[in-house]
């Protein structure tokens, strides 16, 4: 029975049951994925999030499905279309969560970059998502569709689609996915160790948040997917810090 069907004691009551091929550590955007593919591959599964599902970074996005435009300009033409990608699948396979968003790129003289480059960098976009979906929109359009943009020397803007989502509820739906293919989420289950032997994570410790509990778990493979609080959880093991903060 899949971990959508059990109740949270229920789940509490096996954790110790027996070895599970893949523990994940963290409840956003990026755990909830590893849990769904390992599940969607047959694995026992086991998430554990501290806090609620997409407590952290996956539910203060900036809520956008982008492509990699700014991949392009630096470019990167293998990470955009890789981007380019994911975005046309989330919104192919998420109608409702993902949905398109249109963005105005103001043609004003002296902005960078121009018109041109701006054009044919949305000319590669478009080739790599397969289809057009930016146009050139005329002063008197762009004042339509935009009413407060009036930069000096506003001649038009490019109007051009990427898409935007619920970070937050995604996530939920991934893990929803993840529970119907047998995974096993549970919130508020902190893990407050590595288990080592021979220099090899075997498993880990964790506490209920809620009532204090205890429980040692074995684990033939444990990701890490705590996002920024990454090094926390490895530190406690010994190892030296790998992260360096950046404002997203």
């Amino acid at each position: 029975m899949g971990g959508f069907m059990t109740s949270r004691a229920e789940a509490l009551a096996r954790l110790e049951a027996h070895e599970w091929d893949l523990v994940v550590i963290g409840g956003g955007i990026s755990g909830a994925g590893v849990a769904q593919q390992a599940a969607r591959q047959g694995w026992s599964v086991l998430l554990v999030e501290q806090r609620d599902f997409a407590w952290g970074t996956s539910s203060r996005s900036s809520k956008l499905v982008h492509g990699g435009l700014r991949y392009l300009k630096e470019g990167d033409l293998k990470t955009t279309l890789h981007s380019v990608r994911e975005r046309n699948r989330l919104l192919r396979e998420a109608p409702g969560l993902v949905e398109p968003q249109s963005f105005l790129f103001a043609d004003c003289p002296g902005r960078k970059p121009g018109r041109w480059l701006m054009q044919t960098g949305l000319v590669v976009y478009d080739l790599m998502a397969g289809k057009r979906s930016h146009f050139h929109a005329d002063l008197a359009t762009t004042q339509a569709l935009a009413p407060g943009l009036a930069p000096p020397g506003l001649r038009g803007a490019l109007v051009f689609q990427d898409a935007k989502t619920d970070d937050a509820r995604l996530v939920l739906r991934v893990l929803q996915e993840a529970r119907l293919l047998g995974a096993t989420t549970l919130n508020y289950v902190a893990a407050s160790g590595l288990r080592l032997e021979h220099g090899r994570t075997t498993g880990l410790d964790l506490q209920d948040t809620l009532d204090g509990k205890t429980y040692g778990v074995r684990a033939r493979c444990v990701v890490n997917a705590t996002g920024a609080w990454a090094d926390r959880l490895r530190a406690g093991a010994g190892s030296k810090p790998l992260l360096r903060p950046l404002r997203g």
